[in-house]
Parts: C-alpha cells; sequence; structure tokens
C-alpha cells in the first residue's frame, strides 16, 4: 500500500524520519518547513470527527471483533482522533511531533487493514474509503481544500442525541467550519444548546424553514446567518420538501477545536409556544440576511470587507466569540495574515491563496484554513469579484458585550 503524496508532503516527511534517526536532531529543519508542517497537521486535524471517527466507527460494525489486526486499527484510529486535541506548536515539534506521528498511525492503519481484507469484503471497501480520504491530505500542496456540496464516504459524524450527520471541513485551533446534511424526510435540526461553545447557524438559498433562538423563532425564505451564544437553545426547521445543507461555525477558546464533540446538550422538542419574530430583530440576536450580504459585495468596485457578526455576539467573556465576515476582491489582492486562525468560505468568483509561497486555485464553495502568523494573500484571477466568508474565534470582553 503507497499513499498518494505531495513534493512538499514528502520532503516534509524526509525531514522529520532523519530527525529521528539523528537522535531528534532538529539543526537541519527550517523555518519554512515548521510552516508546511502546520498546514498539514491542521489538514489532518480536520480529519479527527470526520475520516478518523467515522473509519473507526464502520470498523465496530464489522463482526471481527477478536481480529487482532482491526483491534490494533481501532485504537490507532482513536488515537488520531484524541491528537486533535493537541496544540499545533510553532517550533519544530509541528513536524517532528505532530506531523511525523499522524503520518505513521495512518500509514499503520493501513497496513492493519490490508492484513484484514481476506477475512470481510467490508474491509476492503472501508480501507479504499479510508485511503481516499487521506490522500486528500497527504497528495495535496499544504493548503487543504474541503468542498460543502456532498457527503463523503466514511467521512461524517452522527451526533448522538440529534441523528444528523455532520461533516467537518476545516478544524482550527478553537473553532472549527462544518457541514449538517438534512434529508428531506428530517425534521431538520433537534433544539440544543452548548455549556462552553457558540455557534453561528448559517444558510444559503434555496432555504425554507423556521430558525429558533431560545424562545423566540423566525422564518427564513432566503439565506442568513444567526449569531447563538452558549447556553442558549438553537435549531433549525427544515419545511423545503429537500435535502438541506446548514453549514455552521463552531467555536470556544477554552476547548481546542471540535468541542462540539462533547459539548452538546439535546433539548425536549416539545410543541413551545416559541415567538415569531423577523430574523433581523434584536430577539434573534440581529441575525443578517446573509445571500442579501453576498450579492452586495458580487458587484464591489473596490476591496470591501464588512463585519456581519461581531465576536461579543456570538460568545461571551469566558469563551471568547466568533467573527464572521463578508469580503469583496474585485482585483489585486488582500493579506489574510492574522494573529488568529481564520477559516475562509469561497461564496462567487475565483481566486489564487498564497500560503508562505504555496499557491491554489480556489472557487465557489471551497474553504480553507490559514495558521496564525503565517502569511497569506489571496487574489482574484476572474472578471468578477472574488468573495469570500471568513471567521475567527476572537477575545470578547465585558465592555464589548454592553
Amino acid at each position: 500500500m503507497n499513499l498518494k503524496i505531495s513534493e512538499l508532503y514528502s520532503h516534509l516527511l524526509d525531514k522529520a524520519r532523519w530527525s529521528h534517526t539523528h537522535g531528534r536532531n532538529v539543526f537541519e529543519i527550517t523555518q519554512l518547513d515548521i510552516d508546511g508542517a502546520r498546514l498539514f497537521d491542521y489538514a489532518y486535524r480536520s480529519q479527527a470527527i470526520g475520516t478518523f471517527h467515522a473509519t473507526r466507527v464502520a470498523l465496530e460494525d464489522q463482526t471481527l471483533a477478536a481480529d487482532t489486526a482491526i483491534a490494533q486499527a481501532r485504537m490507532l484510529l482513536g488515537e488520531l482522533e484524541t491528537k486533535a486535541g493537541d496544540p499545533v506548536l510553532h517550533d519544530f515539534r509541528a513536524l517532528v511531533s505532530t506531523l511525523y506521528f499522524y503520518d505513521q498511525w495512518v500509514i499503520q492503519v493501513a497496513h492493519l487493514l490490508e492484513r484484514a481484507i481476506h477475512k470481510s469484503p467490508a474491509v476492503k471497501t472501508i480501507l479504499e474509503n479510508f485511503i481516499r480520504n487521506i490522500e486528500r491530505v497527504t497528495n495535496c500542496n499544504g493548503i487543504y481544500l474541503a468542498r460543502d456540496r456532498s457527503l463523503p464516504e466514511q467521512g461524517a459524524f452522527l451526533v448522538p442525541n440529534l441523528g444528523i450527520s455532520i461533516l467537518p471541513l476545516i478544524y482550527g485551533d478553537h473553532h472549527s467550519w462544518n457541514a449538517a446534511f438534512l434529508s428531506a424526510g428530517q425534521f431538520g435540526v433537534s433544539v440544543h444548546r452548548h455549556l462552553k461553545g457558540a455557534e453561528i447557524h448559517l444558510g444559503f438559498a434555496p432555504t425554507h424553514g423556521q430558525t429558533i433562538l431560545g424562545s423566540h423563532i423566525a422564518n427564513v425564505f432566503e439565506g442568513y446567518a444567526m449569531p447563538i451564544p452558549p447556553m442558549t437553545d438553537h435549531g433549525f426547521d427544515n419545511r423545503s420538501g429537500h435535502d438541506h445543507i446548514l453549514p455552521f461555525v463552531f467555536g470556544s477558546m477554552i476547548m481546542t477545536g471540535w468541542g462540539v464533540f462533547f459539548d452538546v446538550e439535546a433539548r425536549a422538542n416539545d410543541d413551545a409556544q416559541r415567538e415569531l419574530q423577523p430574523l433581523d430583530s434584536k430577539k434573534m440576536n440581529n441575525s443578517v440576511f446573509l445571500d442579501r450580504a453576498i450579492q452586495k459585495f458580487s458587484t464591489a468596485s473596490a476591496n470591501m470587507r464588512q463585519v456581519l457578526i461581531p465576536a461579543e455576539r456570538a460568545g461571551s467573556p469566558e469563551i471568547g466569540g466568533l467573527e464572521l465576515s463578508v469580503n469583496a476582491i474585485p482585483a489585486g489582492e488582500v493579506s489574510l495574515t492574522s494573529q488568529h486562525y481564520r477559516i475562509v468560505s469561497i461564496r462567487s468568483g475565483k481566486g489564487r491563496v498564497s500560503i508562505n509561497g504555496w499557491t491554489m486555485e480556489v472557487g465557489p464553495h471551497d474553504h480553507f484554513g490559514v495558521p496564525a502568523e503565517l502569511s497569506c494573500c489571496l487574489s482574484a484571477i476572474s472578471s468578477d469579484p472574488l468573495v469570500y466568508l471568513d471567521v475567527m474565534m476572537l477575545p470578547v470582553t465585558s465592555a464589548t458585550q454592553k
């Protein structure tokens, strides 16, 4: 079994293996190596509750519990999930520790599953899906792109008590961009809340339903963004009659990354008489008409940026807050370098992203992450303005919340 790997990935793993065979010598590791390793570390982290978790669950469904290779693969997949809680450091450890062990354990999982193929046809399919998803990481040039238009085989997480499948797209330091897949026959997203996390629910046309926030509810017939502070009941009633993708961002500075994995409390879906309110009213936490904002920016003649949801509206002083912005680049380029991890979602137009010299073309429905302090530029490369959303997890003070 040989994973498809890019030239950069091969170079970095050669450096890591050299370091380990020379007593963890780090003098040959450059800052550029560290930066590249950080990009791949976050790409692997985005598989924590997707590929790693889904593969482990798929193996639990097999009647192979006594098989040693399957047991070892499940154990390693659990370790790969858990590793997502480790910080991605800014020094040589991003390469010789984090990336090196991601690579080692992924290869070991694949080898173990190869040993068990002859015992069950299902294992062969599980292995093929695992490799396909992992090669999206190993065969990229460091800039990992995720798309929100389809549910990949063996790459989603079923949320306990809510009954919805979630695909993690980009997994940063303290926040993640995800997509919830709602089938036409589902109610939608059952009412729930988070103890130490904040969310922003995002809707894009076509959509038809009701979004729930606390004791209030709003009709939605177009794209919207709803900020949700911690300990606030929320949900979505899908009345479109068709399958619906509900993107959402989860964040918390007191948890690393995918806190929604365990910080979710299902609430009774009773027939509570919630008060109907306009979507953009104060009682709906000043939710915004997202598609309108994107459409407005699609005709921009100059670079524009507008904060749609300030951090204090989707957060608290204890956990920080999610800031959502809409941006337009009709020509030229803008810097996305920041002291905080930034997640970007391309909505229209075509562009080119460059992170520390590594480049990738991007288009509608592409998502990527920009680690803190890495040099990043985004430019438009088509006649139409490049329009994108970006979200960061920022500190919130009591003063800004007032």
